[in-house]
């Protein structure tokens, strides 16, 4: 009998995980988890409560519908938000200023477009089975490189980036690699502990573990037990393990954790990136190993680090969060771009 590959054997375990590598799958929030969210809380949440109600109930339109009303979501925000347009705007401008004009306009409109969609896809993952969607939707390319890392053993960090529903891209991975290895899922922890709750109730289905980004310690420990930490460093943060590194060509702070975390754990890099495509099915682009990283120049690794996202984006440029403050500290004796 011929040997099956990782992405087949990932095909045909993903609904018969063993308990050891996975907890039981969920749909949407328990019976607990909404008596917490109405009755066990101040009034100040049930707001929140409702319009969660009211997105569970949304999750089961068709998926077309969702993707429809997901564009339509983005054109209200693009223009009632002019803080975010304007923040949207700055940064395309700065990143792709080689474009004429009007295709920077039309990139920041179609990037509002695909911010409501992402909104959409994340109440599916939330609320609808995902193992279905994964099972009848999503296929995998770049295989080899899938298998180069789960051939050697050591842990894994997919390096993902705030591009389309994070939630969908951390789902999915979870499909591929728990048949293989403990799977982890970092995320920034609200102070609030209700929309925490919640968060981990709806994310629970994602793997076996949940880390702050900022809990270094459990992250180590998986990845030193071969584990796979799905991780997205694309974002500032307030500390002094940051460097000005070229994103997109444009100067930006970035934090050096990414190269740290691998110098530490002695683990593999593998960027991720994952791209609905025009039928409705999903690709599970898995680009080559990082190579060579870290090689001890912490700035070259993390520059190594902003270009494998920077490739990761190409694809797709308008399903980058381009309404996030990419660029909001900058160099001395550089003009603020906000």
């Amino acid at each position: 009998m011929p040997a099956i590959s990782v992405v087949e054997q990932a095909m045909v375990t993903s609904k018969q995980q063993t308990e050891h590598n996975s907890a039981p799958l969920r749909r949407g929030l328990s019976l607990a988890a909404w008596r917490r969210m109405l009755f066990n809380s101040s009034p100040k949440y049930w707001a929140l409560a409702l319009v969660l109600l009211v997105c569970n109930l949304l999750a089961f339109l068709p998926r077309g519908v969702l993707i429809v009303l997901g564009k339509v979501l983005g054109l209200v925000i693009y223009t009632f938000s002019p803080k975010l347009r304007h923040i949207a705007k700055s940064n395309i401008d700065a990143c792709f200023g080689r474009l004429a004009e009007n295709s920077r306009l039309k990139l920041e409109k179609s990037s509002f477009k695909e911010l409501g969609v992402s909104v959409m896809e994340t109440l599916m993952i939330w609320f609808c089975n995902v193992e279905t969607l994964y099972r009848k939707k999503a296929h995998i390319a770049g295989e080899e490189n899938l298998n180069a890392a789960l051939a050697q053993d050591r842990g894994i960090i997919l390096l993902a980036c705030h591009q389309g529903s994070l939630d969908m891209s951390a789902s999915f991975g979870s499909f591929v690699f728990r048949p293989h290895r403990k799977y982890s899922f970092t995320y920034r922890q609200p102070s609030d502990r209700l929309v925490d709750f919640f968060l981990r109730q709806a994310r629970g289905k994602f793997g076996d573990n949940f880390f702050s980004v900022n809990n270094l310690v459990g992250i180590l420990r998986a990845l030193k037990r071969g584990g796979v930490v799905w991780y997205a460093p694309d974002i500032e943060v307030k500390n002094k393990n940051t460097v000005y590194v070229d994103f997109f060509g444009v100067p930006a702070s970035t934090t050096m954790a990414l190269v740290r975390i691998a110098q530490s754990s002695n683990a593999l890099v593998l960027p991720y990136g994952h791209y609905r495509n025009e039928d409705g099915s999903y690709t599970l682009q898995f680009y080559p190993l990082l190579d060579n990283f870290p090689s001890g120049d912490d700035v070259a690794d993390t520059l190594t680090m902003n270009q494998a996202i920077e490739t990761i984006v190409e694809p797709y440029p308008d399903r980058y969060w381009w309404v996030i403050k990419r660029f909001k500290n900058r160099p001395e004796g550089e003009a603020k771009l906000y």
